[in-house]
C-alpha cells in the first residue's frame, strides 16, 4: 500500500507520500511519472488538502441495499455527475447556501468509498479495471433533498459548492470489497456499513461508466452510499472513515 497526500507547506502545494507522521514531497502528482525527494515535513506542519482536483466527479445513485429501502434496485449502475467547484478536502468547510436554509431545505451527507483513477480508462473490461484505479479515499456526497426530489435536475442538490469532500489521502492497494465505511455527525454514528453490501462492486462501475464516459487520470468515483443519513446543520461536524485511508472531518457552515 502506498498513501499519498496532496498538501500546502510554505505557500506551496505540492504531492507526497505518507509514512507514519510523515509526509515525503514527489516531483509530480501520483498519477504522472514521479520521482521521490528527500524533502520531507512532519504532517502536523502542512495543511492537508484535497487529494485530488478532478476534471469530473463521476458518483453512483442507490447502490446500497441498506440505502434501496423499498425502492426497486436499479439494473445497471447509475451515474450522476458532480462539479469541480463541489470539491473541499479535509478541515474545510461544508457551506450550505443560503437559499436553502431559507427554503428549510434538508441537508445530509452521504459517506462514500471514492476511488481516483490512475490511468484514461474508456471501454475497460471489468476484469481490467483495477489496472486504472490509482487508489481508494474518504468522500462526502453532500446532498440537498428538497431540491434533489423537487428540481428538474440535480444540479443544486448535488453541485452546491463545497457538497464533495474528499481525503484526507489515497491509498492503493487495498481490496474495495472490504472496507468498513462509518459517517459521524457530532461524534454520534449515521452511517456504518461494509462495501461488500455495494448493489454493484467497483469494477462493474467501471466498466459501466467507461463504456460512455472517458474517465482521465485524477478523475473521482463515488460509489454510493450506504443506509439513511441524518441532517447537517450550521455548527455540526461531519467525519467519513475508512480505518485504512483515515478521517475526513468538515465543519458545517450557514452561508453568511
Amino acid at each position: 500500500m502506498t498513501k499519498y497526500a496532496r498538501y500546502e507547506a510554505h505557500g506551496e502545494v505540492a504531492y507526497g507520500i505518507v509514512e507514519g507522521d510523515t509526509v515525503k514531497q514527489i516531483t509530480a502528482a501520483p498519477y504522472e511519472d514521479y520521482q521521490v525527494t528527500d524533502h520531507t515535513h512532519p504532517l502536523s506542519d502542512v495543511k492537508v488538502l484535497a487529494p485530488v482536483i478532478p476534471s469530473k466527479i463521476v458518483a453512483i445513485g442507490l447502490n446500497y441495499k441498506s440505502h434501496l429501502g423499498d425502492r426497486t434496485p436499479p439494473s445497471v449502475p447509475e451515474p450522476f455527475m458532480k462539479t469541480t467547484s463541489t470539491v473541499v478536502g479535509q478541515g474545510d468547510d461544508i457551506v450550505i447556501p443560503r437559499e436553502a436554509i431559507e427554503e428549510g431545505v434538508k441537508v445530509q451527507p452521504e459517506a462514500e468509498l471514492s476511488l481516483v483513477i490512475g490511468k484514461k480508462a474508456k471501454r475497460v473490461n471489468q476484469a481490467d479495471v483495477l489496472d486504472y484505479v490509482l487508489g481508494y479515499t474518504c468522500g462526502n456526497d453532500v446532498s440537498a433533498r428538497d431540491w434533489q426530489q423537487n428540481d428538474l435536475q440535480w444540479a443544486r442538490a448535488k453541485s452546491s459548492d463545497t457538497f464533495a469532500p474528499i481525503g484526507p489521502f489515497i491509498v492503493s492497494g487495498l481490496d474495495p470489497s472490504a472496507l468498513r465505511l462509518v459517517c459521524r455527525i457530532n461524534g454520534e454514528v449515521a452511517q456504518d456499513q461494509f462495501t461488500s453490501d455495494l448493489l454493484y462492486d467497483v469494477p462493474r462501475i467501471i466498466e459501466f461508466v467507461t463504456q460512455t464516459i472517458t474517465l482521465n487520470p485524477g478523475d473521482v468515483v463515488m460509489t454510493g452510499t450506504p443506509g439513511a443519513p441524518g441532517d447537517i446543520h450550521d455548527g455540526d461536524v461531519v467525519e467519513v472513515e475508512i480505518a485504512e485511508i483515515g478521517t475526513l472531518s468538515n465543519p458545517v457552515k450557514a452561508e453568511a
